[in-house]
């Protein structure tokens, strides 16, 4: 979760505790007036949430992989970065070339017009999305992380609404 002064990750290790890691959001984008002007502020947001979002990924990898007889093991070098290449490159063939190339060749049956190009590819991106979601939903872990992440929303609402964070007023 960031704040407008810093960013905590809240990870549950092996041995069944939360582990909580905070660091302060010192980049020139959170301090500088410049940087927040609205386009110039959500282009930059977007690539610093990219950059937070593979830290804490990065982070609750070593937490997971953490041994209660050989210590700390950390998801670093060549096998991290071989997974997150691989994973990208996943990611843009199933939602990117696949809807390109997809909604290219269902256009021909209709005389190649651009805009039924866009409606295919459109909707066969939304399509893929909602069975990935599905597919993915259906995984244990999965569906820990989307309950963690509405507690997540919950928990904002509440404290924006000036709430006690209490069990109680986050539910509602």
């Amino acid at each position: 979760m960031r704040g407008s002064k810093s960013m905590a990750v809240a990870v549950r290790n092996p041995q069944n505790e939360i582990i909580l890691h905070e660091e302060p959001l010192t980049a020139k984008i959170y301090t500088s007036n410049w940087w927040q002007w609205p386009f110039v502020r959500g282009l930059a947001m977007l690539w610093d949430a990219l950059g937070l979002g593979m830290r804490a990924l990065m982070w609750s990898a070593d937490v997971a992989m953490q041994d209660e007889e050989e210590g700390s093991v950390e998801f670093s070098g060549p096998l991290a970065w071989t997974t997150i290449a691989t994973s990208l490159a996943f990611a843009i063939g199933l939602f990117i070339l696949l809807p390109t190339f997809a909604s290219k060749w269902l256009a021909g049956f209709f005389g190649d017009h651009a805009a039924v190009d866009a409606i295919f590819e459109g909707a066969i991106r939304l399509i893929l999305f909602i069975v990935y979601l599905w597919a993915i939903g259906l995984m244990p872990d999965i569906r820990r992380v989307f309950g963690y992440h509405g507690a997540e929303h919950r928990t904002i609402n509440a404290y924006e609404a000036g709430e006690e964070l209490t069990v109680a007023n986050v539910q509602r």
